[in-house]
């Protein structure tokens, strides 16, 4: 442990020799303090253990600590102030109150993790900031909590609220005004140090692979401690439940592929060397599978909203995990888009303009062994029926008798549930 008067901290930065071996010293406890996390607060433990250690001085960007990347990197790291840290056990007075605060600094940047805070949107930054910390630091005792820090009751809001719900409730409040035009929270304010924690963030937004990496940081840690999470508070754990909650099917697609598979799929021939060819005595033979190359047709028109579509793809999704092999077809009157579906929805579509029904059917026809078309069905008539064997998945209001197709199978999405019609 460094000493904790003032003059040894400023000997260690006036002195490269002394900064060494303090250096080494505070990350030292750093590596204590992680191991104490792993003991007493085992998912907390599991989520740091999977990070890399950065440490950083404070000509870095980030003053305190921090979880992120610099732009070009891959994977998310958690970075600590090496000068920070050491300020804060050489002030704190005693052994016990310095741990307990350089914990409290770790377990600040895990939530940031679990919230997904590092992955979110927000017009204002600076308040963006302010409401995240306000989240986080609603589950750490405020005693435990180094130097000028953010906290709702220094706005007097409640304690644990989503960061949305901060944000909105921050802009006309009296105190957060305040410091904004007393410049705390800009450069070189009191607090800015505070949201510099924020600072290598910027390179995540719009990543979705570093996104699902954070979640799987999440998920793997609760595989770990196999839900035997330690003492940390229960709104991390029910925010732990929601964040790896599994969207479930609509539709058992289970049963409706192999309904598809028994009545179109190709038999493909494929050769091996494990079988003899019983024609001519010789390897390779060959053997028979079914393979099933389904199209998936999206209504993209601007009746569909982005919720049902974020059903439509998930449904998708199940379908894919069932094993078949799908290109997706995005159509509002036209076919806007085509790509092989790989298991993820970005949540942007081509189109939204208005409904045709049948450019997509005369595209898939004669491609592909099946098409499974979303749509709500409000489109004009089509007179030809294709020969392609069609699943219509409908989300409408309509009465069978107005329905524009009445060929194919047709299964309404629900309330939660799927029903033959």
């Amino acid at each position: 442990m460094v000493d904790s008067s003032s003059t040894q901290v400023a000997d260690m930065r006036s002195n490269p020799k002394v900064a060494v071996a303090v250096r080494a010293k505070i990350e030292k406890e750093l590596i204590k303090g992680i191991v104490h996390l792993a003991r007493h607060k085992e998912f907390y433990g599991h989520i740091v253990q999977q990070l890399q250690k950065v440490y950083v001085s404070s000509e870095d960007s980030c003053k305190t600590a921090g979880v992120g990347r610099i732009a070009g990197e891959r994977f998310i790291k958690m970075y600590f102030n090496v000068d920070f840290f050491t300020d804060i056990l050489a002030s704190a007075g005693d052994r016990e109150k310095g741990w307990a605060q350089m914990l409290a600094v770790i377990e600040h940047e895990i939530c940031h993790i679990i919230f997904g805070h590092l992955f979110l949107h927000f017009a204002d930054r600076t308040r963006g900031s302010v409401a995240e910390d306000c989240v986080v630091n609603s589950l750490i005792p405020k005693n435990t909590l180094p130097g000028e820090y953010v906290h709702p009751e220094n706005y007097g809001l409640p304690l644990n609220k989503s960061a949305m719900w901060y944000y909105a409730h921050l802009q006309d409040n009296p105190e957060y005004k305040k410091q904004c035009a007393e410049g705390k929270l800009g450069i070189g304010g009191v607090l800015s140090n505070v949201m510099s924690g924020h600072s290598k963030w910027e390179d995540l937004k719009d990543d979705l692979v570093a996104k699902e990496f954070a979640k799987d940081i999440v998920r793997k840690a609760q595989d770990l401690c196999g839900k035997n999470y330690g003492n940390i508070p229960g709104e991390i754990i029910d925010q732990i439940e929601n964040l790896l909650k599994k969207e479930r099917a609509i539709v058992p697609w289970g049963k409706v592929l192999r309904m598809f598979c028994a009545s179109c799929a190709e038999s493909n021939l494929d050769y091996t060397v494990k079988r003899i060819s019983k024609r001519f005595a010789t390897r390779p033979g060959t053997r028979k599978e079914d393979v099933l190359n389904l199209a998936v047709a999206v209504d993209t028109s601007g009746s569909i909203s982005d919720q049902m579509l974020k059903i439509f793809f998930n449904e998708i999704r199940w379908i894919w995990k069932n094993g078949a092999k799908i290109t997706v077809y995005e159509a509002d009157c036209r076919v806007c888009a085509t790509y092989p579906f790989k298991g993820k929805f970005t949540g942007k579509v081509h189109g939204r303009g208005g409904t045709e029904l049948e450019p997509a059917l005369k595209e898939v026809e004669g491609k592909h062994d099946a098409v499974v078309y979303f749509t709500d069905f409000y489109a004009p008539k089509i007179e030809k029926r294709y020969r392609i064997p069609t699943l219509w998945v409908l989300t409408t209001e309509l009465e069978k008798s107005e329905w524009p197709v009445k060929w194919g199978k047709h299964i309404k999405i629900d309330d939660g549930k799927a029903v033959a019609v």
